[in-house]
């Protein structure tokens, strides 16, 4: 969709930039935070006038705007606040009547000692999270490894597994070339932890019955980290439910940085990021700053072979492509297209539920982002999914959502993967001569390059095999 000037004008102002004003965005850390006769309102600005209003009277954005093309977007306020957008005559509907309900409904519904829970029955915190993993990896001790990829600012680890069957690698390859799955980047985005759970609890309670969750874990490995900022996560189960960014402390304060604005691709733009430590976008004093996202980079940059990649969010349900700092398309737009809208389309056959595919234009610019880094530098096929729901319950999402939304991001993540097309070397979704002519150039030089499919650090004969069969087809999946 193409949008008006005006809009595209706010689009720049909303695009989560240098928003802090009414707040400070410090974290008082152990005085627990309420939210009673606080709304979310979603907010069409009309001017410059108006985004500055919305700025000053709101403690938090929930959406950064523009989302779709009305350029609206989502603010947390007092209700005592809204008559100053009424005197305005700032058009607004409310999205949440009352967000410390919601956090009181979420937390009775968890704590309900009548109810016999299983894990995905409720949301789980951070040592639940891990117990899980250790369970799973004494479970299925030959498909699921677990591995520390280092600590947060306070210590915690960043744990993930690796999950695979034991079908070995094609040729001499060490590991099957990677899938990365990591969430929880922002820490009041709760269904996202639960979400990488239950793909990989469904990978594997499926694998001997479903036949393309058997292939691709005979193919791929895939790696899930599923609380990628433990401290902000801490902070959400015990200070302050809506906590956004991780716990670097700033002139004596927990003030956070956004980790998911703190990656090297893009970083450093106002028009997708804040250099104010009081914004929830804040991108930190420099690109990788931040342990967290080190720990993730590190990670990544070890993999032989790292072939796609999905970081979790919420909210609004959408799948988002690179670029997402600038409003250039990406090399392999019809790539990225026919996957995106694979994956859309495969959620609504899966669950009923309506995402949507695109870029910025669908959402907002967001600079030093990780699936722009993932597909910048690794040229993986590197997605952003923001889950459940489209506003109604926003970041305070039910636990009867839970497995719905698992049941999306399962759809969504196989379709992913079954479209690969890791032999359309040149990216115009398409596997003929001009493909084999790259891959023939690097099949002769024997080495380290774009056409090592199986990850050994060679193009040999065995990517030769996988090379072929694609080829002869003449198409992408």
């Amino acid at each position: 969709m193409r949008k008006s000037h005006s809009v595209v004008l706010l689009a720049g102002l909303l695009a989560c930039s240098a928003f802090g004003a009414a707040g400070d965005g410090a974290q008082a850390v152990g005085v627990p935070e309420r939210f009673d006769n606080q709304r979310v309102v979603r907010v069409t600005p009309r001017s410059i006038a108006d985004v500055n209003l919305l700025e000053q009277i709101s403690g938090d954005r929930w959406t950064c705007g523009p989302g779709g093309a009305n350029g609206e977007a989502d603010y947390r306020i007092k209700a005592s606040d809204l008559p100053l957008l009424n005197q305005a005559g700032v058009p607004y509907q409310i999205m949440i009547d009352n967000v410390q309900a919601l956090i009181d409904a979420e937390q009775a519904e968890m704590n309900d000692p009548f109810r016999d829970r299983a894990f995905f029955d409720a949301y789980q915190n951070y040592t639940a999270v891990s117990d899980y993993v250790n369970t799973l990896a004494a479970s299925y001790p030959t498909f699921v490894t677990r591995i520390s990829l280092g600590n947060s600012l306070q210590g915690r680890e960043i744990f993930g597994f690796r999950l695979t069957s034991p079908v070995p690698p094609i040729g001499g390859s060490p590991r099957k070339p990677v899938v990365f799955f990591n969430s929880l980047q922002h820490a009041r985005e709760w269904i996202g932890v639960m979400v990488d759970m239950y793909i990989a609890t469904q990978f594997l309670s499926q694998y001997q019955t479903n036949s393309t969750i058997k292939s691709l874990l005979d193919t791929y490995e895939f790696v899930f980290v599923p609380i990628s900022n433990p401290d902000g996560y801490n902070i959400t189960w015990t200070t302050s439910r809506l906590w956004r960014k991780n716990a670097r402390v700033i002139s004596g304060t927990v003030r956070g940085i956004d980790l998911n604005r703190n990656w090297s691709v893009g970083w450093g733009l106002n028009s997708g990021s804040s250099g104010t430590s009081t914004s929830d976008t804040y991108r930190g004093p420099s690109a990788f700053s931040e342990p967290e996202t080190q720990a993730l980079r590190n990670y990544a940059l070890s993999v032989p072979k790292l072939v796609a990649a999905i970081d979790f969010h919420s909210y609004s349900q959408l799948v988002l492509r690179p670029w997402t700092y600038q409003y250039v398309l990406p090399q392999g737009i019809a790539g990225f297209d026919r996957i995106g809208n694979s994956m859309v389309n495969a959620i609504a056959a899966s669950t009923g539920a309506s995402y949507e595919y695109g870029g910025p234009d669908i959402l907002y610019l967001a600079s030093g982002t990780a699936p722009d880094w993932f597909y910048g530098t690794t040229g993986a096929v590197a997605l952003t999914i923001e889950l459940r729901d489209t506003g109604q319950n926003g970041f305070v999402l039910p636990v009867s959502q839970i497995i719905p939304s698992g049941n999306d991001g399962l759809a969504g993540a196989m379709a992913l993967v079954t479209g690969l097309c890791r032999s359309d070397l040149n990216r115009d979704n398409i596997v003929d001569d001009s493909d084999f002519a790259l891959f023939a150039a690097s099949y002769d030089t024997f080495a380290t390059n774009s056409a090592d499919f199986t990850g050994d650090a060679l193009t040999d004969d065995y990517d030769f095999m996988i090379f072929a069969d694609a080829y002869e087809q003449f198409s992408c999946p």
